[in-house]
């Protein structure tokens, strides 16, 4: 097995998934992903949650980790994931992660919006119809982000 390159936490609060990523990312960190991610959402198949990702730096996936993501957001649509919040931070490759990103969420139906700060995602997000305990994530992203 070859070593896990990337970063990331994931941290869910009623029916938003939280997801704070720092790449660059290689297949056996998206595994690590899936099985986490997997493990802690899975109270929600077959309910509407929603992701608030949070890509910060160089995060961009090698040829075998896209794949492997797109599957992941093809799986989870199926069991209930219904919008994605994306935002790129302090990255000097924003227009490239996100791009890449653009090619993985179109196939997949989920309703997606790019934003620039985590309090407009999070409030699109409950716009939605989705929650969480805003408190609880705002203290959360502070640990790991520097609020904007």
């Amino acid at each position: 097995m070859r070593d896990i390159h990337g970063n990331f936490n994931l941290v869910l609060s009623g029916n938003i998934m939280f997801t704070l990523a720092t790449g660059p990312w290689n297949a056996e960190c998206v595994r690590q992903f899936n099985r986490e991610y997997i493990k802690l959402v899975s109270p929600l198949f077959g309910k509407q949650w929603g992701d608030l990702v949070i890509l910060q730096g160089e995060s961009l996936l090698i040829p075998d980790a896209e794949h492997l993501i797109s599957q992941t957001v093809l799986e989870s649509c199926q069991r209930g994931l219904s919008h994605v919040a994306l935002i790129v931070s302090d990255s000097s490759i924003r227009a490239i992660a996100r791009a890449q990103f653009m090619r993985i969420y179109p196939s997949s139906g989920l309703i997606v919006q790019y934003f620039d700060n985590q309090q407009e995602a999070l409030d699109w997000l409950i716009l939605q119809g989705l929650y969480c305990d805003k408190a609880e994530i705002t203290q959360t992203l502070a640990k790991y982000f520097k609020l904007n």
